[in-house]
C-alpha cells in the first residue's frame, strides 16, 4: 500500500472520529474473505445461522470462507447482468444459494447504471458516469419480502454491498418485521452525489434500532454492526 493511500485512509478515519463515529471493542471480531473481506462477530454465528449476502459482484471470497470455516449456508443476492454471468461460470458449493434479485426499500424494479469499465460488475442505482442511455432495470425486493419467501423470521447476518442503495434500505429498516442481529455495510459516500452526512444519518438510524458499531475496515468504507446485548 502506498504512503498516499495510507494517508488518505488515516484522514478518512480522523474525519469519522470527528463526526463521533468510532467502533466499540469486540474481542470476537474476525475478518473473513481476505484483505477486501468483512469483519463479523463470530461468537454469535454458528452453522445454523441465517446469512444473507447482498451484492455479489464477482467476489465471493467472504462467503466461501464462512462456508468453509463455520459450515453456514449463504443466501446470496445480485440482479445485475455481469454478476449473473459471473456466478453462472463458478463451481459453487451446495451451501451457496444464489438468488437473481436485488435488495431495496420496496419491491419492484430499479434502474441500475453500468460501471465505467466493461470488466467491472459494479452496476449501481447511482448514475456516476452519465450512462443514462445504458441503464438497465432489474428486480428488487424489500428485506421482509425476501425473508418471507425464504421462510425466515430472523436474519443472523446481513451483508450489504449494494452500491449506494443501502441508504434507502436502512431508512426502511425500522418499519421492517424481520429481526436482524448483525449487519455489514459498505457505505458509498465516496460516490458523486452521496455525502458523508447521509452515512452519519444511516448510522444514527442503526444506533436507534439498538445496533452497535464494532468495526470499520482499513479502507474506512466497510462497517460492521451488531445488536447490543445479544
Amino acid at each position: 500500500m502506498s504512503i498516499f493511500t495510507k494517508t488518505k485512509q488515516k484522514l478518512r478515519r480522523r474525519k469519522l472520529r470527528q463526526l463521533g463515529i468510532e467502533p466499540i471493542p469486540c474481542d470476537s471480531a474476525t475478518l473473513y474473505g481476505g484483505d477486501h473481506g468483512w469483519v463479523i462477530d463470530k461468537s454469535i454465528i454458528d452453522s445454523e445461522s441465517i446469512i444473507y449476502s447482498v451484492g455479489v459482484g464477482s467476489n465471493i471470497d467472504f462467503d466461501l470462507e464462512l462456508i468453509d470455516s463455520l459450515g453456514v449456508t449463504i443466501n446470496a443476492f445480485d440482479p445485475t447482468p455481469r454478476s449473473l454471468e459471473w456466478v453462472r461460470k463458478q463451481n459453487l458449493p451446495n451451501k451457496f444459494i444464489f438468488h437473481p434479485v436485488g435488495l431495496a426499500a420496496k419491491k419492484g424494479f430499479m434502474n441500475f447504471y453500468p460501471p465505467s469499465k466493461s470488466t467491472s460488475t459494479h452496476f449501481s442505482p447511482v448514475d456516476r458516469y452519465g450512462n443514462t442511455d445504458n441503464e438497465i432495470k432489474a428486480q428488487v425486493k424489500d428485506i421482509d419480502t425476501i425473508a418471507s419467501e425464504l421462510g425466515h423470521k430472523k436474519i443472523d447476518l446481513l451483508k450489504m454491498d449494494i452500491e449506494g442503495a443501502e441508504y434507502e434500505v436502512i431508512k426502511a429498516l425500522p418499519d421492517n418485521e424481520v429481526s436482524i442481529n448483525q449487519i455489514l455495510i459498505e457505505f458509498h459516500h465516496m460516490y458523486k452525489g452521496i455525502s458523508i452526512s447521509e452515512t452519519v444519518e444511516a448510522i444514527n438510524t442503526l444506533n436507534s434500532m439498538g445496533f452497535e458499531l464494532f468495526n470499520i475496515s482499513q479502507r474506512t468504507y466497510e462497517f460492521s454492526f451488531k445488536k447490543g446485548q445479544l
